[in-house]
């Protein structure tokens, strides 16, 4: 009598227990063309990959003297106005035990400054994460359709285009769009050294007009003599709380220009809390007339962290809007 070797071969009995394909026969049965149309029910949940941006330089003359009237802010009636953002509820953070030791989470939550929100009242609904294949950083609105960010976010190599995403909070996101054009006076690439310490910033133009929904702050040129005083909050996405998605403000924070840098672009000196993720964000005060941003996080040091202004960021952004209403 013949045995019935389907006894003993698991894979005929239980095809659950089938090994996975070897790479040889995944690259002969699953290399295929597409066929067909995908319906148009469906097409509609599709997001267009982003298209390159253009690069737009301005001549950087650095002995030049440049006087530029400040951008004013623009403030929406819907969203209302308030002077302190709503406190998000942060997430529970897992205690995770390996061999009854306590091990360190994933997400760090460090009892600082920072503290996370979520508000779409002005001027904290205009805050935006910046992403690009560079990686992510933070930005701000600034025209309708201009985000101020740091140049040191944008991908200047591969340029695969980029996308702005307004007011991101966990899971949710109010609105994104894509970078059309974008505007500067210095690619700073990779590690930001001493020379482009105080040049790090650029103007995205975006595809949407993001600015008329959520309203935009203004920018001016920053001023020694506002030097060592607390009139400076900062909004941001730093990966070190709420994993780099949910967004953070801080108050209270002082900003010193160096007696030395000298020229129409300036960085300053700061002791607020930045971290990576930080980048781009908006230094701003408020005026009678509303927030004007005067320097964009750019890096930081074994002592302090630095920011980039002066008249070019004001000048950048006055020339980008009126290029690209």
């Amino acid at each position: 009598m013949k045995e019935d070797k389907s006894k003993h071969d698991g894979s005929k009995r239980y095809p659950d227990l089938d090994p996975p394909f070897s790479y040889e026969r995944i690259f002969k049965e699953f290399n295929q063309s597409p066929t067909g149309k995908i319906p148009k029910d469906l097409e509609a949940i599709l997001l267009p990959e982003p298209k390159p941006y253009k690069f737009n330089a301005l001549k950087a003359d650095r002995n030049e003297r440049l006087e530029v009237a400040s951008t004013v802010p623009m403030m929406p009636s819907w969203f209302g106005q308030s002077p302190l953002p709503e406190r998000a509820i942060s997430p529970i953070v897992p205690k995770i035990s390996m061999k009854g030791r306590e091990a360190n989470p994933l997400t760090m939550f460090n009892p600082e400054d920072r503290r996370i929100y979520n508000d779409l009242s002005y001027p904290w609904g205009t805050i935006c994460r910046v992403v690009t294949a560079a990686g992510a950083g933070s930005g701000v609105i600034v025209g309708p359709r201009h985000v101020v960010t740091a140049s040191h976010v944008v991908d200047w190599s591969g340029n695969s285009g980029g996308t702005v995403e307004v007011h991101r909070s966990g899971a949710t996101v109010r609105a994104s769009t894509a970078i059309s054009n974008i505007w500067y006076y210095t690619k700073v690439t990779g590690t930001v050294d001493w020379f482009e310490q105080d040049e790090d910033y650029a103007v995205l133009v975006t595809s949407q007009r993001i600015g008329d929904l959520f309203g935009w702050m203004g920018t001016r040129t920053y001023n020694s003599a506002w030097d060592n005083e607390p009139y400076w909050w900062n909004i941001g996405y730093p990966g070190s709380i709420g994993s780099g998605i949910r967004p953070t403000y801080q108050r209270n924070a002082k900003l010193n220009e160096p007696w030395y840098d000298l020229g129409p672009a300036r960085s300053m000196s700061t002791r607020a809390d930045l971290t990576p993720g930080n980048s781009g964000g908006p230094m701003f005060g408020f005026w009678s007339n509303g927030p004007y941003v005067v320097a964009v996080a750019s890096s930081e040091t074994s002592s302090e962290n630095w920011c980039a202004g002066g008249s070019w960021l004001t000048n950048l952004v006055r020339h980008a809007i009126n290029q690209n209403p």
